[in-house]
């Protein structure tokens, strides 16, 4: 489990000590008078500054964002993409590289830019830093020029913040849910409500009230009530991505939703994913880290015509079992 947040003055020194050790590792280009304390420290005042937390506090990876007049005066970057946010910084502690935490803060700190109101982000990574050009590149990064700053020879990194989303509604469960329910990714219509399967042609409550012989909910508050009264928990395989419409066909740079804050917290004895989409996302990148199983269920999407409610609700009468 992590937390994405903003970093407190608290986290200083924290932070100064993250940043140096990274100094002299592989594929770190920083000198011994940058990043410094100062940039912290700016950072700090100006709410520019990101952190991810393990579960007991301790920071895993930290992000800034910068604006550099020097870099922001580059001709490469498009005029069409403005205002731009610029990220520096990438930080991400020794003992948790290579586990995917880059990729997660990078995410996180995306979303925020675009609830800012910056319509691209852009950055300036060394030519000789794999690792970093491989985590900029999972999220399609265009490459729009190249430049010398600072004794270094830099790639010019731009990307349209238009489509990428991050997971904005928390969870549905309570210490007594035994089965999980895994959707994609939320609709349009759900990412407007803050819930679960909103688009009113989704037969997923029509299902669920037709397997336990219930009316069918129409208020967020009756669905809560539906599902917790079942024993139910529902939540999603994706918690960032850059997604068109509500098409799965369109997920492309997902980052999964982390697990274990449910299956810490309730005794979740199946999990089902909600059609192929998240199936497929599941076993790829979450059954790796619970070591758990889960089945595909039809898919309640609309555009899952062929299965006609009747036989949806006899398929997903498995909720019952056990």
């Amino acid at each position: 489990m992590f937390q994405f947040e903003s970093a407190t003055a608290r986290d200083r020194e924290e932070l100064v000590r993250l940043y140096t050790l990274q100094k002299g590792r592989e594929y770190c280009f920083w000198t011994a008078d940058y990043p410094a304390p100062e940039n912290v420290d700016e950072d700090l005042a100006h709410d520019a500054l990101f952190v991810i937390r393990d579960q007991t506090g301790c920071i895993l990876a930290a992000l800034s964002i910068e604006r550099d007049e020097e870099v922001d005066r580059l001709p490469c970057w498009s005029a069409r993409l403005a205002p731009a946010g610029e990220i520096a910084r990438l930080a991400v502690h020794p003992l948790r590289q290579h586990q995917g935490w880059g990729r997660r803060i990078v995410a996180g700190v995306m979303q925020v830019l675009k609830d800012r109101g910056y319509r691209s982000i852009h950055l300036l990574v060394n030519s000789e830093n794999i690792p970093a050009i491989r985590t900029y590149g999972f999220f399609r990064f265009d490459q729009v020029g190249e430049c010398d700053l600072y004794n270094q020879h830099f790639l010019c990194l731009e990307k349209d913040l238009s489509h990428v989303t991050a997971h904005p509604f928390p969870p549905l469960f309570d210490e007594y849910s035994r089965t999980l329910i895994l959707g994609s990714f939320p609709s349009v219509k759900s990412r407007e409500n803050l819930f679960f399967y909103g688009h009113p042609q989704n037969r997923f409550w029509k299902v669920i009230s037709s397997v336990f012989g219930e009316r069918v909910p129409e208020t967020i508050p009756e669905k809560k009530q539906l599902i917790l009264g079942k024993h139910l928990a529902l939540w999603d395989s994706v918690a960032f991505c850059e997604v068109t419409g509500s098409a799965d066909a369109s997920l492309r740079c997902v980052i999964p939703n982390d697990l274990q804050v449910i299956l810490e917290a309730a005794p979740i004895e199946r999990i089902y994913c909600n059609g192929k989409k998240s199936h497929e996302i599941y076993t790829r990148l979450i059954e790796p880290m619970t070591g758990r199983k889960a089945e595909c269920l039809p898919s309640t999407s609309p555009a899952n015509a062929q299965w006609t409610p009747e036989r949806l609700a006899a398929a997903w009468s498995v909720l019952k079992e056990g």
